[in-house]
């Protein structure tokens, strides 16, 4: 799993420019890296509800012409079924599709060639498992992707977020802060939610000036942030970590905000200087 995790990492940091284009969306993005690590794929899309949205559409295909066009009515169904339907000529498999927190967000699509169901299956799962990962909510496979034109997507910062959310699998959400060389703007410079390049808010940046973290449930009640400022392994100031992981009420934050610090504590090991993150990935 493993190695099919870190291969998929790969190619989604090294491989978006062997496509005809660079993906527009984060979910086309997401799911061509997929498409690519798995070459039994014969098609697979992605089903979801836009935001502000009424209906389904074909939020990410291999087939970029579909993108956008009006979901089948199947997929619609099986986005409201707990049980995976296998269905069609070669093998067609379609499973709910959640977010980070497990929440409903649209059917992951996904045909093979082989007539083996069995293993048509447990190859899906594997992929709506590494999505589901990758994917806050709905609307953020919608993103731009890149969110930012000049952003770097294969950069130092982006392998360690990659590595630090399958070293840790309680966490929901993990997103590294800096500032770019010859820039004024802090941004996004790796994460597992997509949106690398774009600028931090209000709130990022009193982290990274105060030293004050960020600790919040979110409005879901199904989250519990912490937002830190982020040194790199001499001390410097550099900008800010977040890192999220599920939340029931009653659960003890200070706990989780202790846990969260270790995480720090471990990130700002591997990082030589802000520069560094930017560089790219080998």
């Amino acid at each position: 799993m493993l190695r099919w995790t870190l291969i998929v990492a790969s190619l989604l940091v090294h491989g978006i420019a062997l496509a005809a284009s660079a993906p527009s969306t984060y979910g086309q993005s997401l799911l061509e890296g997929a498409a690519r690590a798995t070459p039994g794929y014969l098609s697979a899309t992605i089903v979801a509800t836009p935001p502000k949205a009424s209906s389904a559409v074909v939020a990410a295909s291999t087939n970029r012409a579909r993108v956008g066009a009006k979901a089948d009515p199947a997929d619609v169904a099986t986005a409201t079924s707990a049980t995976p339907s296998v269905a069609g000529k070669g093998t067609t498999v379609r499973l709910p599709l959640t977010d980070v927190s497990g929440d409903a967000i649209g059917v992951l699509v996904l045909t093979y060639a082989t007539d083996d169901r069995a293993k048509a299956s447990a190859a899906a799962e594997r992929t709506r498992d590494w999505l589901h990962r990758r994917v806050s909510h709905a609307g953020n496979l919608f993103d731009p992707y890149p969110y930012e034109p000049d952003a770097p997507l294969n950069a130092y910062a982006q392998r360690l977020a990659d590595e630090f959310l399958e070293r840790y699998p309680e966490i929901e959400i993990f997103a590294i802060h800096a500032t770019p060389p010859g820039s004024d703007y802090n941004v996004i410079a790796g994460s597992n939610i997509g949106r690398i390049g774009k600028k931090a808010d209000n709130d990022d940046m009193r982290c990274v000036y105060t030293g004050k973290p960020n600790l919040e449930v979110n409005s879901t009640g199904k989250r519990f942030e912490t937002e830190m400022q982020l040194h790199d392994k001499a001390g410097t100031v550099i900008g800010a970590v977040g890192i999220v992981v599920a939340y029931k009420p009653g659960a003890d934050k200070e706990a989780l905000h202790a846990r969260a610090e270790k995480i720090r504590a471990e990130l700002e090991a591997k990082i030589p200087d802000a520069a560094s993150l930017f560089k790219p990935a080998h």
